[in-house]
């Protein structure tokens, strides 16, 4: 990439100083209680009113300007975003993971709903338009790092504090030096984790809590009489689910490649090769588990008969078609289309007792606060496939398109 050579000849890359702004004023305390405006000394100047009244202070981020792919990516250097709401805070990113959501997106995908809820936040911050800013766009869901501004109406977390989180799937992403997000959305950071480690949690524990909690119906007191067979256990979302449902004391059996069996029977599961033709049948003879979680891809119903009939059983899938439907035929036919396919493959499962139901990502600054402390105590340990630099994040998103991932992916600004 020609933009990213001339920027390392530059010396602009690599954790590279921003131009009139000084390691002082990141890490200057906040006044509470001051007022937009007010006239404060230099040292006690917060990061968001220097931007403010110097927008030519710069950062690195990675962006696309269409949907083309990994081949679109381009280092860019970009204004450093302001604090503009009262709840959000600015970080500086030491690492942030990438997730199979950000290769898909970078690819068009979901770009309808996405849109919409950027249309809808514009409107809410004022801006008179009826499109929504696309481009440039620069993803990446999850973070570690450091706070280095915060809006007045923040409490509990301060200039300096380590922290983890995820920024709105609609928001501009963390594949960059600095990063915008709310507040309800970061815990500070254990001591127990390096920012590699943390930033390849949130996202993924996310993800595999709303399988379990919200579309599966299991709690830390229903978990020990539940039995639980995740499919694609050995990936990032994988791993937080067989470690979430095992440190809840359910038991746990994780389908997978030969090569991660030993990964996935340390994470205290037993563990099935999905190669090995009698590893179906021998889990839909068994039919005894109460949940199924499809964490592989594309469903595979045959594992519905792993489930036990009429025991209020359910097959949770975290690749529903409802992003993918409304990219292809719009809003209004996509969720039609959606609603229909899911109806119809609950009519008949349902005629055997077991339910078939949908899990995405979802936001839950209660269930973030649940997952770090296991974190910081060791009920959750990273997975951690591969690591790469800020500079190579194409290759971070090539492996991951790659698939078969062992954990998860890093990029790390260091």
């Amino acid at each position: 990439m020609a933009r990213v050579g001339l920027l390392r000849r530059g010396g602009l890359l690599g954790g590279a100083r921003l131009p009139g702004l000084n390691q002082a004023s990141l890490t200057a305390p906040l006044h509470q209680g001051s007022q937009l405006g007010q006239t404060c000394s230099s040292e006690a100047e917060t990061v968001w009113q220097k931007v403010e009244a110097a927008p030519n202070l710069r950062m690195h981020a990675w962006q696309t300007f269409g949907y083309d792919g990994v081949e679109g990516l381009l280092m860019e250097r970009v204004r450093v975003p302001p604090v503009l709401r009262p709840g959000n805070l600015l970080v500086k990113i030491h690492a942030a993971s990438v997730n199979p959501i950000d290769t898909a997106i970078i690819g068009g995908y979901g770009r309808n709903v996405l849109n919409m809820m950027r249309m809808v936040g514009q409107l809410e911050r004022g801006a008179a338009t009826s499109t929504p800013t696309e481009f440039p766009l620069t993803v990446g869901r999850d973070f570690a790092g450091e706070v280095v501004s915060v809006g007045h109406g923040v409490q509990g977390i301060g200039v300096g504090d380590k922290v983890l989180g995820v920024v709105s799937p609609q928001a501009q992403g963390t594949h960059a030096e600095f990063a915008i997000t709310s507040a309800s959305n970061v815990c500070l950071m254990p001591d127990s984790v390096t920012s590699v480690e943390a930033a390849s949690v949130p996202y993924a524990g996310l993800t595999a809590w709303s399988a379990v909690v919200v579309s599966g119906l299991v709690t830390p007191a229903s978990a020990p009489r539940t039995r639980v067979l995740v499919l694609g256990a050995s990936g990032g979302v994988g791993t937080q689910l067989c470690q979430l449902l095992t440190a809840w004391g359910a038991q746990v059996v994780g389908v997978c490649s030969s090569d991660a069996l030993g990964l996935v029977t340390s994470l205290g599961v037993d563990a099935l090769d999905y190669t090995d033709p009698t590893t179906k049948d021998v889990l839909r003879a068994d039919g005894r588990f109460d949940l199924v979680i499809n964490a592989a891809g594309a469903d595979d119903l045959d594992y519905l008969d792993a489930l036990k009939p009429w025991m209020g059983s359910s097959f949770v899938t975290l690749s529903p078609p409802l992003l993918r439907n409304i990219d292809s035929d719009g809003m209004a036919l996509g969720l039609l289309k959606s609603v229909k396919e899911v109806v119809c493959r609950n009519t008949s499962s349902l005629s055997e007792g077991r339910a078939y139901k949908w899990a995405f990502y979802m936001p839950n600054p209660w269930a973030l606060k649940q997952i770090t402390k296991m974190l910081s105590v060791y009920k959750i340990r990273p997975v951690i496939d591969k690591v790469f630099p800020f500079t190579e994040a194409p290759a971070a998103y090539q492996h991951v398109l790659e698939g078969h991932a062992r954990g998860k992916t890093v990029i790390s600004m260091s």
